[in-house]
């Protein structure tokens, strides 16, 4: 081994850990639906979400304040933080985890990378930008796959029994993913004026306005019953975790590494999410289902590639 192997720059030390940063990130995000499997059986839906956003907006809010001098945001740039709150961080939300307690954890995990794909689709369509052929082409290849996760065949039916549950479920993941990609087009314009990551972090903490009355209103309704010790961890995990700390590491390494060279990490999500769900809620992957994760994943891969 050349001596100059044994020692590390500190560039390149801070690069590595930037992309630990990356890693980690999606592993923790990897791990967010079979999280909200368990707390989605210790208490409701609407409970859940309101614990969780609100805990992670307790978390984020010191960070919020201390860096509020760098939001610099106009009066026009205030109405547009707060619908980036509402459609990102409440409409999104719900439609993503309410799709997830009609389906499987893993279904969801395959179906989310697909929001670069919609993404994509209404950056061409609403803003215009450039589209190639191939560009089209992996579009399509990703509704196929898409489709084939949804449906688990080639030819559409409606399965009896839980099968039609878990189909509307997925419909449901899918609308999520088209509010996303319209959160991402919508605030195009104030993340590439402002912080990312303190846009994010304040739309977090502004989605509070709606969650603690939800709260509020879940606790006066039904009587606070205590989940059980899985339940509040699963809680804890997804608002500390999956989304003060995964937030908060995925912007931080972005700071030396490229995003176009980041987004490569996005792959383990669709990875490592199935495996969980396989493994700890012990669900199950049809060839379909994973031939149409695969397609997906070509998908976001090849749009990635487009300059």
């Amino acid at each position: 081994m050349p001596i100059s192997s044994l020692h590390t720059s500190p560039t390149s030390s801070r690069h590595t850990f930037s992309w630990l940063l990356l890693i980690g990130a999606n592993v923790v995000w990897a791990t967010s639906y079979v999280a909200a499997k368990y707390a989605l059986s210790a208490m409701s839906l609407p409970l859940m979400l309101a614990l969780r956003m609100c805990l992670s907006g307790l978390v984020l809010l010191p960070f919020v304040l201390a860096r509020r001098g760098s939001l610099h945001l106009t009066r026009r740039d205030i109405p547009q933080l707060l619908l980036l709150s509402l459609v990102g961080f409440v409409v999104n939300k719900m439609l993503e985890y309410g799709g997830l307690s009609l389906t499987t954890a893993s279904d969801v995990a395959l179906l989310i990378t697909g929001e670069s794909i919609f993404t994509a689709a209404l950056s061409w369509i609403v803003l215009r930008e450039r589209v190639t052929g191939r560009a089209i082409l992996a579009l399509l290849i990703g509704f196929v796959g898409v489709y084939l996760i949804v449906e688990r065949s080639i030819i559409p039916n409606i399965p009896a029994d839980g099968g039609r549950w878990r189909i509307i479920g997925d419909l449901v993941v899918v609308a999520a993913l088209l509010v996303e990609a319209f959160y991402t087009i919508r605030g195009k314009a104030l993340l590439t004026k402002h912080s990312p990551l303190l846009i994010t972090s304040a739309s977090i903490v502004g989605s509070m306005i709606f969650w603690l009355p939800v709260a509020g209103w879940e606790f006066a309704s039904s009587g606070w019953r205590m989940p059980g010790p899985l339940g509040w961890f699963s809680v804890l995990w997804l608002a500390v975790m999956c989304t003060s700390v995964a937030y908060l590491a995925w912007f931080q390494g972005l700071v030396k590494v490229n995003a176009s060279k980041a987004a490569s990490t996005l792959f383990i999500q669709p990875l490592l999410g199935p495996l969980l769900g396989v493994l700890l809620l012990h669900e199950e992957l049809t060839p379909y289902t994973i031939f149409g994760g695969m397609l997906i994943i070509v998908s976001v891969y090849l749009i990635s590639k487009q300059e």
